[in-house]
């Protein structure tokens, strides 16, 4: 990347040894903030050069991973609510990684983090500063997101800052820095999130942070992990048996008002949740009913897998999930269905069991996909509030676009993100749903579109507009790309035109990421350009193919001068220029393909190489060039055979050669004599 001035979207520059936002922020590489750095992006301190009063800090993102983009905008407008709020965002060229990298600018906090970290304890706080020094402020946020129908998902202790150095009010960090839920521990996640990986937790809704309100609440009576001593999988496993509030609380000796929030803020039923109204009423001491936990019908005997004695088909699904390649051999044997019906009295689930394994054997692809999709299908059915699972996949259908953007350089989990998606597993689960909510149907013409997009396996389709379709907000994932951020379609000829001076001209600047980001962000037909893409063995075609889709790009989102760019499309136009047929057009077009070039406009670049009127007085003189010479062939032929020595020919010609010289001499002679009787 040279060291010279560059611009962005979000108008950044750096001017070789400073890092400037929006010509305003000064970014410091050489100055980190370890205390205020969000898991696995750093932050630095950041100077106003127009003198904002409050210190600031950045933090720079994680290359190649998409921050919350789509939220930045509104959550700004949060001015005066306790959390941390973007003052600027944008992509600047970061030295310390020689790439450009998403920042996000905020205030810094006045105190140190509440928590330092995940792990760490604390002196237990009492219930009445709990109340007074987090509830009390953070209910009004939590209000206002949930009006404007927005999660934070990031509501935990350690994201969580003294608002001032008296410690007696908070503010809660930022949540935009990378995918919403990937790094919030999992006991701070509702059952059905809790049950998800890291990467496919989702978006959620407004329900999942009051659950994280209630269990930080927690962390912060007992100073720290309420389950720290038990695994992952136990505490998922005792949510599911016993509910929330009795996994999370466990023997904590609480307050009555204390167990009443807890249970109404733990509540595993997100509509029987407490939100802002009850929460308000209970700081108003008005007391409402203890919400009981919501927990799965027990067995009438146990079902063993692997050594482990179950009692209800939620706990049951869980255990399935996570240990696919036992369950595949459990599912195929009747027990299961047999134990649904008879011990969980559950014929309605049952059938479905049974249903499922008929509907998934019935299905098309290969034997093992036929096994995975059945397994699939019978979790769905034996607990419809969990994720979905497909091998090692497990994320909610909010979550599912979100987990196959971020593992997707894992060449095993994109094939298994596309088994999904082609096998309209995310449109199975929707229908095993009790009711279809208003946001499933939305999910459902996603995947839709993604299943669609994947059956079409050419340039600019496939898993690479899959992987834009479903995460508009992510950074285009091109090779050509690796040190750029470019989300919007207007950022992707400035990024080429970077990469155009570093890079040889050998190389194409269209591949199957960059058509298939494209093909997501265009509105306007681009299949031309896609169909000569469709023809690398062809280079005049496809190398067409590559101008054409810059072009469009161009027309489309500008800039209207990429002087760098075109100069390569030029380099690589050779072929293109030596398919005409005319020599002297030849060198014409070359040349003023040069000069075009050089002013950076793509469209008429193409203009002049596409120009159909040029290449049918091409084929035109080629054609009668091609008569011309045929001509001359047979011409050239007749002479090689003897058409001039012939003895016919010869005889045919002395005959007239004779008759003229005759009739010449007889004329000469003629004129004699007149000439003598007249003299």
């Amino acid at each position: 990347m040279s060291s010279k001035t560059e611009e962005s979207g979000q108008g950044a520059h750096n001017d070789g040894s400073h890092i400037m936002l929006a010509d305003r922020y000064r970014l410091h590489p050489e100055s980190p903030l370890a205390e205020l750095s969000s898991p696995d992006v750093p932050a630095f301190t950041v100077t106003d050069e127009r003198g904002t009063p409050k210190p600031l800090f950045a933090l720079v993102c994680r290359q190649g991973i998409g921050a919350r983009t789509e939220v930045l905008a509104q959550f700004s407008r949060f001015r005066r609510l306790p959390m941390l709020n973007p003052v600027r965002h944008g992509v600047v060229y970061w030295p310390p990684s020689r790439a450009r990298r998403f920042v996000i600018v905020f205030e810094q906090p006045e105190g140190e983090r509440v928590l330092p970290s995940p792990d760490a304890t604390i002196e237990p706080w009492r219930e009445d500063r709990v109340v007074r020094c987090v509830v009390q402020p953070l209910t009004p946020m939590l209000k206002e997101l949930s009006d404007r129908i927005l999660s934070h998902r990031s509501i935990r202790a350690d994201n969580m800052f003294f608002a001032d150095p008296s410690r007696e009010s908070v503010i809660m960090g930022e949540c935009f820095s990378g995918p919403p839920g990937l790094t919030q521990p999992y006991y701070y996640e509702p059952i059905d999130s809790a049950m998800a990986m890291p990467e496919g937790r989702g978006t959620g809704t407004p329900a999942d942070d009051f659950y994280a309100l209630g269990v930080m609440m927690l962390v912060l009576l007992c100073g720290g992990n309420p389950v720290a001593d038990l695994t992952e999988e136990q505490v998922v496993e005792d949510k599911i048996s016993r509910g929330s509030y009795a996994a999370l609380v466990r023997d904590t000796r609480l307050s009555l008002p204390m167990v009443e929030v807890l249970r109404g803020l733990l509540c595993d039923d997100p509509d029987q949740r407490w939100r802002y109204e009850d929460l308000n009423m209970w700081l108003n001491g008005r007391h409402l009913s203890p919400k009981q936990a919501l927990l799965p019908p027990k067995a009438a005997r146990v079902f063993e897998f692997d050594e482990v004695e179950y009692l209800n088909a939620s706990a049951l699904s869980q255990a399935l999930g996570r240990k696919w390649a036992k369950a595949l051999l459990v599912i195929k044997k009747p027990g299961l269905e047999s134990w649904v019906r008879r011990s969980l009295a559950d014929d309605q689930k049952a059938d479905g069991v049974r249903l499922s394994t008929k509907a998934a054997s019935g299905g098309s692809g290969a034997r093992s996909f036929v096994d995975d999709r059945l397994l699939s299908r019978v979790l769905m059915t034996l607990d419809q509030r969990a994720p979905l699972r497909y091998k090692t996949v497990s994320a909610r259908l909010d979550g599912l676009a979100q987990a196959f953007a971020v593992t997707y350089h894992d060449k095993d989990m994109r094939q298994t993100f596309t088994e999904i998606f082609t096998q309209r597993l995310p449109q199975t689960w929707i229908e095993n749903q009790p009711a279809l909510r208003p946001e499933l149907a939305v999910l459902r013409r996603l995947y839709d579109t993604v299943a669609l997009t994947l059956s079409k396996q050419r340039i600019g389709y496939g898993v690479e507009k899959a992987l834009y379709v479903s995460n508009p907000t992510w950074p285009c994932q091109s090779p050509l790309l690796k040190n750029d951020y470019v989300v919007e379609l207007e950022d992707l000829l400035l990024a080429l035109e970077r990469v155009a001076d570093q890079e040889g001209l050998e190389r194409s600047p269209v591949d199957p990421h960059i058509a298939g980001f494209v093909s997501a962000k265009m509105k306007a037909s681009i299949e031309q350009a896609l169909s000569e893409l469709g023809s690398p063995g062809d280079p005049s075609v496809f190398n067409l193919g590559v101008l054409r889709l810059l072009a469009d790009v161009q027309r489309a989102a500008g800039p209207s001068r990429v002087p760098g760019l075109a100069i390569w499309c030029c380099a690589l136009l050779k072929p293109v220029v030596e398919g005409f047929r005319n020599r002297t057009r030849r060198k014409q077009m070359a040349d003023t393909a040069a000069k075009l070039a050089a002013k950076g406009n793509l469209t008429t670049l193409l203009a002049l190489i596409d120009d159909p009127e040029r290449k049918a007085a091409d084929e035109l003189g080629f054609q009668k060039a091609k008569e011309d010479f045929a001509a001359l062939v047979e011409q050239a032929n007749w002479l090689r055979g003897g058409g001039m020595t012939s003895p016919a020919i010869v005889r045919h010609h002395a005959r007239e050669a004779s008759s003229i010289v005759s009739s010449v001499i007889a004329g000469v002679a003629l004129i004699g004599i007149t000439l003598s009787a007249v003299f």
